[in-house]
Protein backbone atom coordinates (compact mmCIF):
# COMPACT_ATOMS: atom_id res chain seq x y z
CA UNK A 1 0.00 0.00 0.00
CA UNK A 2 2.80 2.39 0.96
CA UNK A 3 4.58 1.67 -2.32
CA UNK A 4 1.39 2.49 -4.25
CA UNK A 5 0.99 5.79 -2.39
CA UNK A 6 4.62 6.67 -3.04
CA UNK A 7 4.16 5.88 -6.72
CA UNK A 8 1.08 8.11 -6.92
CA UNK A 9 2.87 10.94 -5.11
CA UNK A 10 5.81 10.58 -7.49
CA UNK A 11 3.49 10.86 -10.51
CA UNK A 12 1.79 13.96 -9.06
CA UNK A 13 5.13 15.61 -8.28
CA UNK A 14 6.41 14.80 -11.75
CA UNK A 15 3.25 16.29 -13.32
CA UNK A 16 3.57 19.44 -11.19
CA UNK A 17 7.22 19.77 -12.18
CA UNK A 18 6.43 19.49 -15.90
CA UNK A 19 3.56 21.94 -15.54
CA UNK A 20 5.83 24.41 -13.71
CA UNK A 21 8.42 24.19 -16.45
CA UNK A 22 5.77 24.87 -19.11
CA UNK A 23 4.23 27.80 -17.28
CA UNK A 24 5.41 31.26 -18.42
CA UNK A 25 7.31 33.35 -15.84
CA UNK A 26 5.25 35.84 -13.82
CA UNK A 27 6.68 38.78 -15.77
CA UNK A 28 8.46 39.20 -19.13
CA UNK A 29 10.24 42.42 -20.04
CA UNK A 30 9.90 43.48 -23.70
CA UNK A 31 11.98 46.42 -24.93
CA UNK A 32 12.85 48.42 -28.03
CA UNK A 33 15.92 50.57 -28.57
CA UNK A 34 17.03 52.56 -31.60
CA UNK A 35 20.67 52.11 -30.68
CA UNK A 36 22.20 54.05 -33.62
CA UNK A 37 24.70 51.27 -34.30
CA UNK A 38 24.82 51.99 -38.01
CA UNK A 39 27.83 52.80 -40.16
CA UNK A 40 28.36 54.51 -43.53
CA UNK A 41 29.95 51.53 -45.25
CA UNK A 42 29.15 47.84 -45.36
CA UNK A 43 31.27 45.83 -42.93
CA UNK A 44 32.24 48.78 -40.75
CA UNK A 45 29.96 47.81 -37.88
CA UNK A 46 31.10 44.20 -37.73
CA UNK A 47 34.70 45.41 -37.76
CA UNK A 48 33.98 47.88 -34.95
CA UNK A 49 32.28 45.18 -32.87
CA UNK A 50 35.01 42.60 -33.40
CA UNK A 51 36.79 44.15 -30.41
CA UNK A 52 35.38 45.43 -27.12
CA UNK A 53 36.71 48.92 -27.75
CA UNK A 54 33.86 50.78 -29.46
CA UNK A 55 32.77 53.52 -27.02
CA UNK A 56 29.25 53.86 -28.42
CA UNK A 57 28.62 50.11 -28.39
CA UNK A 58 29.85 49.89 -24.80
CA UNK A 59 27.31 52.51 -23.72
CA UNK A 60 24.50 50.80 -25.61
CA UNK A 61 25.45 47.46 -24.05
CA UNK A 62 25.59 48.92 -20.55
CA UNK A 63 22.12 50.44 -20.93
CA UNK A 64 20.80 47.01 -21.91
CA UNK A 65 22.65 45.38 -18.99
CA UNK A 66 21.01 47.83 -16.58
CA UNK A 67 17.47 47.49 -17.95
CA UNK A 68 17.82 43.73 -18.58
CA UNK A 69 15.07 43.05 -21.11
CA UNK A 70 14.03 39.46 -21.75
CA UNK A 71 13.11 40.23 -25.35
CA UNK A 72 14.72 43.18 -27.14
CA UNK A 73 14.39 44.79 -30.55
CA UNK A 74 17.32 46.88 -31.73
CA UNK A 75 16.63 49.39 -34.52
CA UNK A 76 19.44 50.91 -36.61
CA UNK A 77 21.69 47.90 -36.17
CA UNK A 78 23.38 47.19 -39.51
CA UNK A 79 22.55 43.82 -41.06
CA UNK A 80 25.21 41.49 -42.47
CA UNK A 81 24.57 38.08 -44.02
CA UNK A 82 26.99 36.27 -41.74
CA UNK A 83 25.56 37.74 -38.54
CA UNK A 84 29.04 38.86 -37.48
CA UNK A 85 27.91 42.24 -36.13
CA UNK A 86 25.22 40.56 -34.00
CA UNK A 87 27.71 38.00 -32.67
CA UNK A 88 30.18 40.75 -31.83
CA UNK A 89 27.60 42.80 -29.96
CA UNK A 90 26.44 39.80 -27.95
CA UNK A 91 30.02 39.59 -26.64
CA UNK A 92 29.70 43.20 -25.41
CA UNK A 93 26.51 42.27 -23.57
CA UNK A 94 28.11 39.19 -22.01
CA UNK A 95 31.12 41.18 -20.77
CA UNK A 96 31.35 43.07 -17.48
CA UNK A 97 31.84 46.65 -18.71
CA UNK A 98 31.07 48.46 -15.43
CA UNK A 99 29.31 47.67 -12.18
CA UNK A 100 26.34 46.43 -14.24
CA UNK A 101 26.02 42.65 -14.54
CA UNK A 102 26.59 41.05 -17.96
CA UNK A 103 23.58 39.65 -19.78
CA UNK A 104 23.40 36.82 -22.30
CA UNK A 105 20.82 36.16 -24.98
CA UNK A 106 20.70 32.58 -26.18
CA UNK A 107 18.49 33.41 -29.16
CA UNK A 108 18.51 36.05 -31.87
CA UNK A 109 16.76 36.84 -35.13
CA UNK A 110 17.70 39.07 -38.02
CA UNK A 111 16.94 39.25 -41.74
CA UNK A 112 17.60 41.50 -44.75
CA UNK A 113 15.99 44.95 -44.91
CA UNK A 114 15.16 47.37 -47.73
CA UNK A 115 17.55 50.14 -46.75
CA UNK A 116 20.25 50.60 -49.35
CA UNK A 117 18.68 48.09 -51.75
CA UNK A 118 18.66 49.87 -55.11
CA UNK A 119 15.28 49.95 -56.85
CA UNK A 120 16.78 50.63 -60.27
CA UNK A 121 14.42 53.58 -60.63
CA UNK A 122 14.34 57.31 -59.81
CA UNK A 123 12.12 57.11 -56.73
CA UNK A 124 12.51 60.73 -55.61
CA UNK A 125 12.03 62.19 -59.11
CA UNK A 126 15.23 64.25 -59.05
CA UNK A 127 16.37 63.06 -62.46
CA UNK A 128 19.08 60.83 -60.97
CA UNK A 129 19.24 57.12 -60.26
CA UNK A 130 21.20 54.88 -57.90
CA UNK A 131 21.28 57.44 -55.07
CA UNK A 132 20.44 56.55 -51.44
CA UNK A 133 16.98 58.06 -52.05
CA UNK A 134 16.41 55.63 -54.93
CA UNK A 135 16.80 52.59 -52.69
CA UNK A 136 13.63 50.89 -51.43
CA UNK A 137 14.61 52.40 -48.07
CA UNK A 138 17.06 55.27 -47.68
CA UNK A 139 20.52 53.88 -47.07
CA UNK A 140 24.14 54.13 -48.16
CA UNK A 141 24.50 50.34 -48.40
CA UNK A 142 22.23 47.29 -48.19
CA UNK A 143 21.50 46.48 -44.56
CA UNK A 144 22.20 49.92 -43.11
CA UNK A 145 19.71 50.83 -40.34
CA UNK A 146 18.72 47.16 -40.00
CA UNK A 147 17.00 45.37 -37.13
CA UNK A 148 18.07 42.73 -34.60
CA UNK A 149 15.95 40.78 -32.10
CA UNK A 150 17.59 39.31 -28.99
CA UNK A 151 15.73 36.96 -26.68
CA UNK A 152 16.25 34.88 -23.55
CA UNK A 153 13.41 32.68 -24.75
CA UNK A 154 13.42 30.41 -27.82
CA UNK A 155 12.52 31.95 -31.17
CA UNK A 156 10.51 29.85 -33.60
CA UNK A 157 12.46 30.73 -36.74
CA UNK A 158 10.56 28.18 -38.81
CA UNK A 159 7.31 30.12 -38.49
CA UNK A 160 8.82 33.63 -38.32
CA UNK A 161 7.51 35.88 -41.09
CA UNK A 162 9.19 38.76 -42.89
CA UNK A 163 7.45 41.24 -45.18
CA UNK A 164 10.42 42.99 -46.76
CA UNK A 165 9.11 42.64 -50.33
CA UNK A 166 5.43 43.35 -49.72
CA UNK A 167 4.42 45.96 -52.31
CA UNK A 168 2.87 49.25 -51.26
CA UNK A 169 0.39 48.89 -54.13
CA UNK A 170 -1.00 45.71 -52.56
CA UNK A 171 -2.18 47.53 -49.43
CA UNK A 172 -5.84 48.51 -49.77
CA UNK A 173 -6.41 52.27 -49.96
CA UNK A 174 -2.67 52.95 -50.19
CA UNK A 175 -1.87 56.61 -49.51
CA UNK A 176 0.10 57.25 -52.69
CA UNK A 177 1.66 60.74 -52.71
CA UNK A 178 0.14 63.30 -55.06
CA UNK A 179 1.90 66.26 -56.68
CA UNK A 180 -0.21 69.21 -55.44
CA UNK A 181 0.82 71.38 -58.40
CA UNK A 182 -0.63 68.95 -60.95
CA UNK A 183 -2.95 66.87 -58.74
CA UNK A 184 -1.36 63.79 -60.33
CA UNK A 185 0.38 60.84 -58.72
CA UNK A 186 3.93 61.58 -57.63
CA UNK A 187 4.95 58.06 -58.71
CA UNK A 188 4.40 56.70 -62.21
CA UNK A 189 3.05 53.24 -62.98
CA UNK A 190 6.54 51.76 -63.33
CA UNK A 191 7.47 52.86 -59.82
CA UNK A 192 4.17 51.74 -58.29
CA UNK A 193 4.65 48.29 -59.79
CA UNK A 194 7.79 47.63 -57.71
CA UNK A 195 7.71 50.04 -54.73
CA UNK A 196 7.89 48.17 -51.42
CA UNK A 197 5.85 49.30 -48.43
CA UNK A 198 8.51 48.75 -45.75
CA UNK A 199 11.38 51.21 -45.65
CA UNK A 200 13.26 48.55 -43.64
CA UNK A 201 10.99 45.52 -43.11
CA UNK A 202 8.09 44.24 -41.04
CA UNK A 203 8.72 41.06 -39.01
CA UNK A 204 6.53 38.66 -37.05
CA UNK A 205 8.93 36.87 -34.68
CA UNK A 206 7.25 34.15 -32.55
CA UNK A 207 8.77 33.93 -29.05
CA UNK A 208 8.17 30.67 -27.15
CA UNK A 209 7.56 31.57 -23.50
CA UNK A 210 6.74 28.48 -21.49
CA UNK A 211 3.84 26.75 -23.20
CA UNK A 212 2.70 29.96 -24.90
CA UNK A 213 3.80 32.00 -27.91
CA UNK A 214 4.00 35.79 -28.07
CA UNK A 215 4.43 37.30 -31.52
CA UNK A 216 6.92 40.17 -31.53
CA UNK A 217 5.81 42.44 -34.38
CA UNK A 218 8.65 44.74 -35.36
CA UNK A 219 9.26 47.54 -37.85
CA UNK A 220 10.97 50.91 -38.30
CA UNK A 221 8.87 53.16 -40.58
CA UNK A 222 10.49 55.96 -42.54
CA UNK A 223 10.61 59.41 -40.91
CA UNK A 224 7.69 61.54 -42.20
CA UNK A 225 10.09 64.29 -43.32
CA UNK A 226 12.89 64.81 -45.88
CA UNK A 227 10.35 65.15 -48.71
CA UNK A 228 8.26 67.87 -50.36
CA UNK A 229 4.66 69.04 -50.59
CA UNK A 230 3.72 65.61 -51.95
CA UNK A 231 4.48 64.18 -48.46
CA UNK A 232 5.75 60.90 -49.89
CA UNK A 233 7.54 59.95 -46.67
CA UNK A 234 4.69 61.05 -44.43
CA UNK A 235 2.22 58.96 -46.42
CA UNK A 236 4.52 55.94 -46.43
CA UNK A 237 5.07 56.25 -42.68
CA UNK A 238 1.29 56.26 -42.19
CA UNK A 239 0.81 53.09 -44.24
CA UNK A 240 3.80 51.31 -42.69
CA UNK A 241 2.23 51.82 -39.26
CA UNK A 242 -1.22 50.94 -40.60
CA UNK A 243 0.06 47.57 -41.83
CA UNK A 244 -0.03 46.24 -38.27
CA UNK A 245 -3.61 47.42 -37.64
CA UNK A 246 -4.77 45.11 -40.43
CA UNK A 247 -2.38 42.31 -39.48
CA UNK A 248 -3.72 42.00 -35.92
CA UNK A 249 -7.24 43.22 -36.60
CA UNK A 250 -8.58 40.45 -38.79
CA UNK A 251 -8.24 42.50 -41.99
CA UNK A 252 -5.01 40.96 -43.22
CA UNK A 253 -6.27 38.63 -45.96
CA UNK A 254 -4.42 40.71 -48.54
CA UNK A 255 -1.06 40.39 -46.74
CA UNK A 256 1.61 38.02 -48.03
CA UNK A 257 5.04 37.36 -46.55
CA UNK A 258 8.39 36.80 -48.25
CA UNK A 259 7.73 33.05 -48.43
CA UNK A 260 4.40 33.60 -50.19
CA UNK A 261 2.21 32.73 -47.20
CA UNK A 262 -0.92 34.85 -46.96
CA UNK A 263 -3.00 36.33 -44.17
CA UNK A 264 -2.56 38.19 -40.90
CA UNK A 265 -2.23 37.05 -37.31
CA UNK A 266 -4.74 34.39 -36.23
CA UNK A 267 -7.48 35.46 -33.85
CA UNK A 268 -6.56 35.05 -30.18
CA UNK A 269 -2.78 35.10 -30.71
CA UNK A 270 -0.73 37.10 -28.21
CA UNK A 271 1.47 39.87 -29.59
CA UNK A 272 3.67 42.85 -28.75
CA UNK A 273 4.29 45.56 -31.36
CA UNK A 274 7.70 47.21 -30.97
CA UNK A 275 9.88 49.66 -32.82
CA UNK A 276 10.87 53.19 -33.71
CA UNK A 277 7.67 54.33 -35.41
CA UNK A 278 8.85 57.87 -36.18
CA UNK A 279 5.45 59.20 -35.14
CA UNK A 280 4.38 61.17 -32.06
CA UNK A 281 0.68 61.19 -31.07
CA UNK A 282 0.58 64.95 -30.47
CA UNK A 283 3.70 66.64 -31.84
CA UNK A 284 6.04 66.36 -34.80
CA UNK A 285 5.17 66.08 -38.47
CA UNK A 286 3.61 62.63 -38.85
CA UNK A 287 0.59 62.53 -41.15
CA UNK A 288 -2.77 62.68 -39.33
CA UNK A 289 -1.04 61.51 -36.12
CA UNK A 290 -0.29 58.15 -37.76
CA UNK A 291 0.54 56.36 -34.50
CA UNK A 292 -3.07 56.71 -33.33
CA UNK A 293 -3.84 53.85 -35.71
CA UNK A 294 -2.16 51.65 -33.09
CA UNK A 295 -2.81 53.57 -29.88
CA UNK A 296 -6.57 53.68 -30.56
CA UNK A 297 -6.80 50.10 -31.84
CA UNK A 298 -9.31 47.95 -29.88
CA UNK A 299 -6.85 45.06 -29.52
CA UNK A 300 -3.81 47.10 -28.47
CA UNK A 301 -2.99 48.75 -25.14
CA UNK A 302 -0.64 51.66 -24.49
CA UNK A 303 1.26 51.33 -21.18
CA UNK A 304 2.60 54.92 -21.63
CA UNK A 305 6.17 54.33 -20.37
CA UNK A 306 7.62 57.39 -18.62
CA UNK A 307 10.90 58.88 -17.45
CA UNK A 308 11.97 61.75 -15.23
CA UNK A 309 14.85 62.57 -17.56
CA UNK A 310 12.51 63.40 -20.43
CA UNK A 311 10.72 65.99 -18.32
CA UNK A 312 13.99 67.52 -17.11
CA UNK A 313 15.55 67.73 -20.57
CA UNK A 314 12.49 69.23 -22.26
CA UNK A 315 12.53 72.01 -19.70
CA UNK A 316 16.27 72.59 -19.82
CA UNK A 317 16.59 72.43 -23.61
CA UNK A 318 13.57 74.64 -24.26
CA UNK A 319 13.08 75.77 -27.85
CA UNK A 320 10.38 73.85 -29.67
CA UNK A 321 9.85 71.70 -26.59
CA UNK A 322 8.08 74.63 -24.92
CA UNK A 323 5.43 74.56 -27.67
CA UNK A 324 4.75 70.83 -27.57
CA UNK A 325 1.34 69.51 -26.57
CA UNK A 326 2.52 66.08 -25.42
CA UNK A 327 3.70 65.20 -21.92
CA UNK A 328 7.55 65.18 -22.02
CA UNK A 329 7.53 62.29 -19.54
CA UNK A 330 6.57 60.09 -22.52
CA UNK A 331 9.35 61.36 -24.82
CA UNK A 332 11.75 58.76 -26.22
CA UNK A 333 13.84 60.81 -28.65
CA UNK A 334 16.11 63.81 -28.04
CA UNK A 335 16.25 65.90 -31.22
CA UNK A 336 17.20 69.41 -32.37
CA UNK A 337 15.43 71.87 -30.09
CA UNK A 338 15.21 74.67 -32.66
CA UNK A 339 12.87 72.86 -35.03
CA UNK A 340 11.92 69.34 -33.87
CA UNK A 341 12.29 69.03 -30.13
CA UNK A 342 11.98 65.86 -28.09
CA UNK A 343 9.30 63.41 -29.20
CA UNK A 344 7.64 60.14 -28.32
CA UNK A 345 8.41 57.90 -31.30
CA UNK A 346 9.56 54.52 -29.85
CA UNK A 347 6.88 52.09 -28.68
CA UNK A 348 6.26 48.77 -26.97
CA UNK A 349 2.54 48.04 -27.37
CA UNK A 350 1.18 44.73 -25.98
CA UNK A 351 -2.07 43.14 -27.05
CA UNK A 352 -4.90 43.60 -24.57
CA UNK A 353 -4.82 39.87 -23.81
CA UNK A 354 -1.55 40.48 -21.93
CA UNK A 355 -1.40 42.05 -18.46
CA UNK A 356 0.88 45.08 -18.12
CA UNK A 357 2.83 45.03 -14.87
CA UNK A 358 5.22 47.96 -15.29
CA UNK A 359 6.79 50.20 -17.94
CA UNK A 360 9.48 52.83 -18.32
CA UNK A 361 11.90 54.79 -20.49
CA UNK A 362 15.62 54.67 -19.72
CA UNK A 363 16.24 58.41 -19.45
CA UNK A 364 17.81 59.23 -16.08
CA UNK A 365 18.03 62.81 -14.83
CA UNK A 366 21.31 64.68 -15.25
CA UNK A 367 22.40 64.11 -11.64
CA UNK A 368 22.10 60.33 -12.02
CA UNK A 369 25.48 58.55 -12.46
CA UNK A 370 24.01 56.72 -15.46
CA UNK A 371 23.02 59.90 -17.31
CA UNK A 372 26.16 59.94 -19.54
CA UNK A 373 25.06 56.63 -21.06
CA UNK A 374 22.19 58.24 -23.00
CA UNK A 375 24.66 60.00 -25.30
CA UNK A 376 25.03 56.67 -27.11
CA UNK A 377 21.93 57.43 -29.19
CA UNK A 378 19.39 60.18 -29.80
CA UNK A 379 16.74 57.60 -28.81
CA UNK A 380 15.99 56.07 -25.43
CA UNK A 381 15.36 52.42 -24.59
CA UNK A 382 11.67 51.76 -23.87
CA UNK A 383 10.57 48.74 -21.82
CA UNK A 384 7.29 47.14 -20.72
CA UNK A 385 6.79 44.25 -18.30
CA UNK A 386 3.86 41.96 -19.16
CA UNK A 387 2.33 38.81 -17.71
CA UNK A 388 0.69 36.03 -19.67
CA UNK A 389 -2.69 35.19 -18.19
CA UNK A 390 -3.48 31.57 -17.43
Amino acid sequence: MKSLICLLLSIVCCFDSIHAQDAPPPSIRFATFNCSLNRKASGELQEALSKLADAEARKVAEIIQRVRPDVLLLNEFDFDEGGLAAAGFKKYLATKLSDAEPIEYAYSFTAPVNTGVDSGLDLNSDGKAKTPDDAFGFGLHPGQYGMLVLSRFPIDEETARTFQKFRWADKPKALWPVNPATNESFYNAEVKAVFRLSSKSHWDVPIKIGDRVVHLLTCHPTPPVFDGAEDRNGRRNYDEIGFWTDYVGGKGDYIYDDRGNKGGLAEGELFVIAGDMNADPKDGESREKAILQLLDHPQIQDPQPKSEGGVEQAKEQGGTNAKHQGDPAFDTGDFADRNVGNLRIDYVLPSKALTVKNAGVFWPVSTDPNFPLVSASDHRLVWVDVAIRK
